[in-house]
């Protein structure tokens, strides 16, 4: 070992996974333990089932990837006291969160919670991760996903539900609710994480990534 010891903190967001793995990544290239903490305003038995669901795959992520999955309540304490006095235990030398436009972490994207953070931090490195802001819940905007194939045509990439013709992508369709048109957000695993990329029409929109991709596996 390094000497090395990374937390990762999460919470309820299309970024948690996104989070965990960076932090996976990081721990393996230090060859480090890795800790991944959430702090919730209530008990993991009283979360909705799409929360729980949430908690539960990142859960069996960090422990796939020999790490350890911690959740803490808030308990009326400052958030970052919580993350502090968790890091201060375990002996964390690097921590990694992201920004995010969730109600409770929402304070992570201004300078009063990094510097609250920081100070009680001390030594410890902070890395804040810029991920993919998303202006609503999935679930209250999206219907449920579908597995999909992507195919390259001369509009460009598409999202096919069956096709016969040369499949160059595999990923979940989340289509938007209320719309006739194939319109929402494609879930593609790319650079070992996963991606949601914008699709109108049944045209995916953002491209560099799935290029990026399909450049990297000719």
């Amino acid at each position: 070992m390094s000497g090395e010891k990374i937390m990762v903190g999460v919470h309820y967001s299309l970024n948690g996974e996104r989070l965990i793995r960076r932090g996976i990544r990081l721990a393996q290239l230090l060859n480090a333990p890795l800790i991944v903490l959430s702090v919730l305003s209530e008990p993991v038995s009283e979360l909705d089932m799409n929360m729980q669901q949430y908690y539960n795959a990142w859960k069996k992520l960090t422990e796939e990837a020999g790490g350890t999955f911690i959740v803490k309540l808030n308990e009326d304490r400052e958030l970052a006291e919580v993350i502090a006095d968790v890091a201060h235990q375990h002996e964390v030398t690097q921590i990694i969160i992201g920004q995010s436009v969730r109600s409770f972490w929402e304070e992570i994207t201004r300078g009063s919670f990094v510097n609250d953070l920081l100070e009680h931090l001390g030594a410890i490195d902070l890395h804040i991760v810029a991920v993919q802001r998303m202006k609503a819940n999935l679930e209250e905007t999206h219907e449920d996903g579908v597995e999909v194939d992507v195919i390259r045509t001369p509009k460009g990439y598409q999202i096919r539900y069956e096709t016969d013709q040369p499949i160059i992508a595999e990923g979940v369709f989340f289509k938007e609710m209320h719309t006739d048109f194939e319109n929402g957000l494609l879930k593609l695993h790319i650079d070992g994480e996963y991606q949601y990329l914008k699709v109108r029409k049944g045209l995916i929109v953002e491209t560099e990534p799935l290029e990026r991709m399909l450049e990297k596996s000719t």
